[in-house]
């Protein structure tokens, strides 16, 4: 007879020894490693990140995160490559994780599977995500998703707008992956 492992809460996780250069995520209460990127990924990461800083320098709405760790439920913590906090939500004293999902989670796929990867959109939009971009670079590419079940694929010459999150904002596709 098989015996079911009691599921890891976040603060149990927390607790966890740390592996160098290794990094973990917990979802639905188990431990889950996550493969080291390489370069093409770190760039288009960075790629991003500079993109939203620029525009929120401007436009004063949130601020941008890199692999900042949030803490969903009980059970789930997830770190998105890059993120976006709008300043209603950044609140002063808060300590330890971000309680909640971010307005914005943004994932550069390098070698997620697709379920899992599904996993952790899903996760993010049931969280109070108001989105999830999820960059391709091969074919080069974004799939912006919705809580309503609504997916947008950008690619070329299309613009990467999001309207609900970050009014204004806007940014042709190809610009982002121009040289990659």
């Amino acid at each position: 007879m098989a015996t079911a492992s009691a599921l890891l809460t976040v603060d149990e996780f927390l607790k966890l020894p740390e592996h160098e250069g290794e990094r973990v995520e917990l979802v639905q209460g188990e431990v889950v490693t996550v493969a080291a990127a390489g370069f093409p990924h770190e760039r288009l990461k960075a790629r991003v990140t500079r993109l939203l800083n620029v525009w929120l320098a401007q436009n004063p709405l949130g601020e941008v995160f890199s692999e900042t760790m949030y803490r969903l439920d009980e059970h789930s913590s997830l770190q998105p490559d890059v993120s976006v906090l709008l300043n209603e939500r950044i609140r002063p004293g808060i300590e330890g994780l971000y309680p909640g999902a971010p307005d914005i989670a943004i994932e550069v796929v390098s070698s997620e599977t697709a379920a899992y990867l599904q996993n952790k959109i899903d996760l993010y939009l049931e969280h109070g995500s108001r989105a999830v971009w999820v960059f391709y670079s091969k074919p080069p590419r974004i799939l912006i998703h919705r809580a309503s079940g609504l997916v947008t694929k950008l690619r070329g010459n299309q613009i990467l707008e999001d309207p609900d999150v970050l009014p204004g904002f806007s940014t042709p596709v190809s610009a982002i992956f121009e040289g990659l």
